[in-house]
């Protein structure tokens, strides 16, 4: 009975782990975005054309495509190809991307 228990157990916390991953969708432009929804994580690269100090330590990134990620992070990232993966958030009923994780490619 113990052993069965503890195979449920650890088929349920596979299945959690899955639900929580979930579907990373990688995005090109803002139209891409415009199709999804609020919370959905998102992938997205690109060159960084503008960059704007809001509070504290956070950004606006300003890709080339003109998807706009917030993040916390620090350094310049103007004029560097930067790779992020993040979740879709929306203020004044724009889009934008909360970055979790960013990466300078070059």
């Amino acid at each position: 009975m113990r052993r069965f228990a503890f195979i449920i157990a650890f088929l349920g916390m596979l299945v959690l782990v899955f639900m929580l991953n979930g579907v990373v969708v990688e995005v090109k432009n803002y139209s891409d975005l415009d199709d999804l929804e609020i919370n959905q994580r998102v992938l997205v690269a690109g060159e960084v054309v503008g960059e704007r100090l809001i509070f504290g330590g956070s950004k606006i990134l300003i890709l080339e495509s003109g998807l706009e990620l917030v993040c916390e992070c620090s350094g310049n990232f103007e004029g560097k190809m930067v790779r992020a993966e993040g979740v879709i958030s929306e203020f004044k009923e724009k889009k934008q991307i909360s970055v979790l994780t960013v990466y300078v490619l070059r």
